[in-house]
């Protein structure tokens, strides 16, 4: 399963695809030929982003601070106050994605479903391929903790079987011992009772390991035995493109 923090980045990606040529028609709209220069004074990160044609360089972080501090002249008509919470909740979430904040399932689900609700709005090509993505996250999160579950009461029926053949173990050398006149005989059974009941202690304290054992990777389908899968991790990490 790709990282929740590589799922936020790659949303970020289809923003930046689908906000610019929204963003630059808007702007153009309200501010005609100076629509550059007004986009450039959001910029306060001391970045030239007008490259050598004279064009904008746009990524999500641009796109969003714009449409934030330009709200009320070029995107007030066309949007509400439920795609303004959007920019700003999306903004936020990128700047702890810059700074490499720690995501879960919760942060990641929400960042895709705040990014297609925004590419819905404005009608943006790429909306499907948001929806696609929040999608196989789901379906991976419910297929790892489907396959969790299923490992842990694997693990707990072993953990019962293993516990039964000790305390049968136990009883049938304790009978042993006492039916037997062998001198030591009481020594021997107090010890075999304590060695067999630290052994069904840890037993009883032994926790399961997450996603132990062979299963599924549900991108290629191959058989793995840990929880990242080495045949996916060199595409996923060859296809990833950081937003800035």
């Amino acid at each position: 399963m790709p990282s929740y923090h590589e799922a936020i980045g790659s949303a970020l990606d289809q923003l930046t695809v689908g906000l610019r040529p929204y963003v630059e028609g808007k702007l153009k709209d309200a501010f005609s030929g100076n629509w550059q220069q007004v986009a450039c004074s959001s910029f306060r990160d001391g970045r030239e982003r007008v490259s050598e044609c004279g064009r904008v360089e746009w990524d999500a972080h641009s796109l969003l601070t714009v449409m934030w501090d330009q709200w009320n002249a070029a995107f007030r008509s066309h949007l509400g106050h439920a795609e303004r919470s959007l920019v700003s909740e999306l903004r936020t979430m990128r700047n702890h994605w810059a700074h490499q904040h720690d995501f879960d399932f919760d942060d990641a689900y929400r960042v895709l479903d705040s990014v297609r609700r925004l590419l819905e709005a404005i009608a943006a090509p790429n909306t499907p391929e948001i929806s696609r993505q929040k999608e196989e996250l789901l379906e991976s999160y419910v297929a790892e903790q489907v396959n969790s579950q299923v490992q842990r009461a694997a693990f707990k029926r072993g953990k019962r079987w293993i516990i039964g053949i000790y305390a049968l173990c136990c009883a049938a050398i304790t009978y042993h011992a006492a039916t037997s006149e062998h001198v030591g005989s009481s020594a021997i059974i107090s010890f075999v009772i304590l060695v067999f009941v630290y052994l069904i202690y840890q037993q009883f304290t032994l926790e399961p390991p997450l996603l132990y054992g062979p299963h599924e990777c549900h991108r290629c389908k191959r058989i793995i035995y840990r929880r990242q899968c080495p045949y996916c991790e060199p595409h996923a990490a060859a296809s990833l493109t950081p937003a800035t």
